[in-house]
């Protein structure tokens, strides 16, 4: 499987700056608030003041007794989701699942890119450095395993959700249905990454003991055997389809309505700071 170096670094500082120009695009939106006066009349200032404001009164908290109050929100609500845990336990595993898998997913993923990049000629040699070695190929036992649960949780959250819209009564008040698209978007994603282990292993005749580790890719990978073709070009399509697909989804989070999977966190730690100086 022949990939150019190039194309990955372009795809990847794409989507990097489209991110990030819609992370600084949803923060500006936010600090600009309201037009009018503050309390007592006042100005609320400009954007950039407010920033500082805000900047400031976290790090007056964060270096203070208040620090672990803080800390404990960021985890508890910003990573765990105790709070939606405490209003409905199998919702909670739908996020956890879709969340944790999304983000393990994407974080293997832009690993997977870099190393494959930075390669020589995108093969990942004995002489290579441990993190081309490791994260450069899915003959990688660490790689194909954390890649392969990572899409099977996404898989298994959406299957919940699915399940618990079919059992519950009031659909129309379901939060599936709000995220529904993601769910969607996501899980093809995934299901063409799948495509992308199985093409690969049978590319590059992966020796079972190592593809097994990839249970799902290595499944479907001795399915599509039986269709005697040349696996290399199907294999760096499939890539192609599956990094594009999710680093454009990712980069496109913070601009619409799945941007709480990003600013999850920072609204926590933000509410809490409001009820501690209230």
């Amino acid at each position: 499987m022949e990939l150019n170096s190039a194309s990955l670094w372009i795809i990847l500082g794409v989507s990097i700056f489209l991110f990030f120009l819609g992370f600084f695009f949803r923060i500006s939106i936010w600090l600009r608030g309201d037009d009018g006066a503050g309390e007592g009349g006042r100005k609320k200032g400009s954007r950039i003041s407010r920033l500082f404001r805000y900047l400031g009164l976290f790090f007056k908290n964060i270096f203070s007794r208040r620090s672990g109050v803080i800390i404990k929100s960021f985890f508890a609500d910003g990573i765990i989701h105790g709070n939606l845990f405490r209003d409905s336990v199998l919702k909670w595993f739908i996020h956890i699942f879709m969340f944790w898998g999304l983000a393990t997913f994407f974080i293997i993923t832009v690993f997977h890119i870099i190393a494959i990049a930075a390669a020589p000629e995108g093969a990942a040699l004995d002489s290579c450095c441990w993190f081309i070695k490791v994260f450069g190929t899915l003959e990688n036992r660490f790689t194909a395993l954390v890649m392969d649960l990572s899409k099977l949780a996404i898989l298994g959250g959406a299957a919940i959700a699915v399940l618990r819209f079919a059992f519950l009564k009031k659909k129309l008040k379901s939060v599936e249905l709000k995220d529904k698209s993601a769910g969607v978007i996501i899980s093809a994603i995934a299901i063409s990454s799948f495509f992308y282990e199985a093409t690969f292993f049978l590319a590059g005749s992966v020796p079972v003991e190592r593809a097994a580790f990839a249970p799902a890719g290595f499944a479907l990978s001795y399915i599509l055997s039986f269709i005697g073709v040349d696996w290399a070009i199907p294999a760096a399509v499939f890539f192609y389809i599956y990094i594009t697909a999710l680093l454009l989804f990712t980069a496109l989070i913070p601009y619409g309505k799945y941007s709480h999977m990003v600013f999850g966190p920072i609204v926590a730690v933000y509410n809490k700071l409001k009820s501690i100086n209230q």
